[in-house]
């Protein structure tokens, strides 16, 4: 607006219009009364905040950089450091949500103190998508990038990549864990459930539903059933059927659930509603 205000100021104007625009910029307006300034197109800010949910007191706030906008966290305590938990934050760059794209996206690693009052940022690794979720696994690290579904471990410079799954469609949304199982939620196409085979180092996907749902959260509500809810304001209860939950798990190479393919490149096993 203060670039507009000079702008469109004539010869004579110009010296008027530099001050107006000048106190224009300058001016500290409450947020109570004319509320908070609302980003550009394409503009972000985020902060990671440490606090003490009770008492409500901030022990640590982090700011990330101009533009750059935290999308995911998860806890994760990786196998080879058992005595210290890690933050992990999924962040975007430049990020435009429709048509989705963002310039960079980045993993932080931050190592929490024992006293939970602290956190430190050991490093970021790049990523090529926005990662939308995140979530600890059995000592390392789910991440969605992406339509990618992909598993890190803890480096000494940055995380490192172990495998990686490319058949969920569109965009990964959600991604939660029990025991062995992993339940992947695209952003509409519903609920994938994954298991990782760690003798191929593989992440398998072993069953899927048979419609498509445009996820917004979901929630775990055992090993065989998810709670899922979409867009359109519907909830749902997918369950996987016992007698094929133990076929599954009976299969000891993972062949029957790599290689049994149902029909238009779908899972081997559906979820029934």
């Amino acid at each position: 607006m203060a670039e507009e205000m000079r702008e469109a100021a004539g010869e004579e104007e110009q010296e008027l219009a530099r001050e107006m625009a000048d106190a224009f910029l300058n001016e500290d307006l409450p947020e109570n009364i004319f509320s908070a300034p609302k980003a550009g197109h394409g503009m972000w800010a985020s902060t990671v905040r440490l606090m003490d949910p009770v008492m409500g007191v901030t022990h640590q706030q982090h700011r990330l950089v101009q533009n750059e906008a935290a999308m995911s966290i998860a806890l994760v305590k990786f196998h080879n450091s058992v005595d210290t938990w890690y933050l992990i934050v999924g962040v975007a760059k430049d990020l435009q949500l429709n048509p989705r794209q963002c310039s960079q996206g980045f993993l932080d690693t931050y190592r929490l103190d024992p006293h939970c009052r602290n956190i430190e940022l050991l490093h970021r690794t790049p990523v090529d998508e926005v990662p939308y979720a995140v979530c600890a696994y059995n000592g390392r690290l789910l991440a969605g990038v992406g339509r990618m579904l992909r598993m890190y471990d803890m480096g000494k410079k940055k995380l490192l990549r172990k495998c990686e799954n490319k058949h969920i469609p569109n965009l990964i949304v959600s991604i939660q864990a029990m025991g062995k199982r992993i339940y992947v939620a695209d952003v509409q196409e519903s609920v994938y459930m994954v298991r990782y085979k760690r003798a191929e180092n593989q992440l398998i996907i072993f069953a899927d539903d048979t419609h498509p749902r445009w996820i917004t959260c979901t929630s775990v509500l055992d090993y065989e059933t998810v709670a899922t809810a979409d867009k359109f304001g519907n909830i749902s209860i997918v369950r996987l059927p016992p007698n094929i939950s133990d076929d599954v798990d009976e299969d000891p190479t993972g062949n029957k659930s790599l290689w049994d393919r149902g029909l238009l490149n779908g899972a081997s096993q559906k979820q029934t509603p």
